[in-house]
């Protein structure tokens, strides 16, 4: 997972340097704001630290997913929910606290990203608008989809997201 690679020969494990790092470096800001439904929205973490992004889409509320920010500025308010973007990460903890605040702020305009903007906090928005509208997985899917298409929830969130009952939560 961290990108170590190790050389086996003869029955001996050794283990190589590292040349470059374990994930892509993507040097193009991602600086679109997908907007959801009335209230909330949708990005990656580059427009969170544009105070003229945030102030065009009047954020006052930022939800990070996994990802805690370190330009943080006065006049919004933050919150953060600790999630891995791994298949086996419990996702259903975390909706529970994410749906609560999307739910208290949206009427202020109510930002949720992660890292990409591709799994973890599509995933959240996903799991509100079943909530909300009740409807099924496909259906809320599609919905984000449509208005930010780089979207990709990992294989273990979609298999909870299909599996959960959600119309209790909110």
């Amino acid at each position: 997972m961290l990108g170590q690679k190790y050389e086996e020969f003869n029955g001996i494990k050794k283990k190589l340097p590292l040349i470059g790092i374990p994930f892509v470096i993507d040097d193009k800001p991602d600086l679109q704001i997908a907007h959801v439904i009335k209230g909330l929205f949708l990005s990656s973490q580059d427009p969170v630290v544009s105070k003229e992004i945030l102030q065009k889409y009047e954020i006052r509320h930022v939800l990070s997913i996994g990802i805690d920010i370190l330009i943080k500025f006065d006049d919004i308010k933050y919150y953060y929910c600790d999630l891995l973007d791994l298949p086996e990460s419990n996702l259903l903890l975390a909706v529970k606290k994410c749906i609560r605040i999307i739910d208290e702020h949206r009427n202020e305009n109510i930002l949720i990203h992660c890292n990409a903007g591709v799994s973890r906090s599509p995933a959240i928005v996903i799991s509100y608008i079943m909530a909300l509208e009740k409807i099924p997985y496909e259906d809320a899917f599609n919905k984000v989809k449509n208005v930010r298409n780089c979207i990709k929830p990992n294989e273990g969130f979609v298999q909870q997201l299909r599996a959960l009952q959600l119309s209790t939560i909110l």
